[in-house]
């Protein structure tokens, strides 16, 4: 390996206890599944990944080097860091994950049926270490975006964020959660609102934009099948969802989103980016991991074998498929309705 030599440092990794109400009882094993996806490519022989328990506390012990402070920051599940002395002690690590905004902006704001904070990111960190578009800033899209959880987070990570839902009361929704976070926090900010196309098609293609810390914030109302013509062709780095979970999901007469995500992939991939990657969050027991897999494998993807199943409850385990776009041998017009 080229390039200056990095001390290793044998470290402990605090998992948070808010990590226990994402994952529930599989929590640490998510944890160690994020972090040998993410930063795996930087462990070496002279530390292994493994749990600890001390006291009420869970660890995840692990070596690195002080490069990879950044990322270990953002990881999901991270409460603290601390270097074993090797003598009992632990030296707390300073972590900055150097978000722009406050963390209210996602944490804030509660409302029925919102997708669980941590898991959103945790699919928001797979989606972008297996992204490579070689571009700067990088743009998110989630075409289905409810009241925005995801979008929220693509702000914090610096990123540009689009999202498309089909509910138009969520205009007016995260409209007023943006206003209350910039007066709260005195964020500059510019707000606009508009329509794509023509206007003929009720609240269809109506839409919000915020441009704030750099970044733009834009939310769609209209069907997430009709993705390209809604977005104007727009084409994004990666594609974070957060799939109906199949117990509530009224579709259509099957409970299962299956149906939905098959009418809607080809046009998911026509704004995805050659090197982009998508991650979905699904229940793997509507639609089946296999069968979401072998959706997209006959799309000209690469579906990567990450697994992180936790039981939500009875009826729900849920899990994240991590989608890339090939970037070669690829016909976008084949894709393309």
């Amino acid at each position: 390996m080229s390039g200056a030599y990095i001390a290793v440092m044998k470290l402990k990794l605090l998992i948070s206890p808010l990590a226990g109400g994402a994952f529930f009882n599989e929590c640490v094993d998510v944890a160690i599944s994020e972090f040998k996806e993410v930063l795996g490519a930087r462990i070496t022989d002279e530390c292994t990944v493994q749990h600890e328990r001390i006291g009420t506390m869970d660890f995840v012990n692990v070596g690195l080097g002080e490069d990879s402070f950044s990322a270990l920051a953002r990881l999901s599940f991270i409460q603290g860091a601390f270097v074993d002395n090797g003598e009992g002690g632990l030296i707390p690590l300073t972590l900055r994950p150097d978000f722009p905004l406050p963390k209210s902006m996602v944490f804030g704001w509660k409302y029925q049926g919102k997708t669980n904070e941590l898991v959103t990111q945790l699919a928001l960190n797979l989606a972008l270490h297996h992204a490579d578009t070689g571009r700067a800033p990088q743009t998110l899209l989630d075409p289905m975006a409810g009241k925005g959880t995801t979008l929220f987070w693509a702000l914090q990570y610096g990123l540009n964020a689009t999202g498309i839902e089909k509910d138009a009361s969520a205009l007016s929704a995260v409209h007023a959660q943006l206003k209350k976070q910039c007066k709260l926090h005195h964020i500059k900010h510019t707000a606009a609102h508009g329509s794509v196309g023509q206007k003929n098609k009720g609240s269809m293609g109506k839409f919000i934009k915020y441009d704030l810390a750099k970044q733009t914030f834009r939310l769609v109302t209209g069907d997430s099948c009709d993705a390209p013509e809604l977005l104007q062709k727009q084409r994004f780095d990666i594609i974070v969802c957060d799939l109906p979970y199949g117990v509530q999901f009224k579709a259509g007469p099957k409970r299962s989103p299956l149906d939905t995500v098959a009418a809607c992939a080809k046009n998911w991939l026509a704004c995805l980016r050659e090197g982009g990657a998508m991650a979905l969050v699904f229940n793997n027991y509507q639609p089946k991991r296999e069968e979401l897999a072998a959706l997209f494998s006959k799309l000209d993807t690469v579906v990567h074998p990450f697994s992180a199943p936790h039981r939500m409850s009875e009826s729900i385990v849920r899990d994240i498929l991590i989608i890339s776009r090939k970037q070669e041998d690829f016909n976008l017009n084949r894709l393309v309705r």
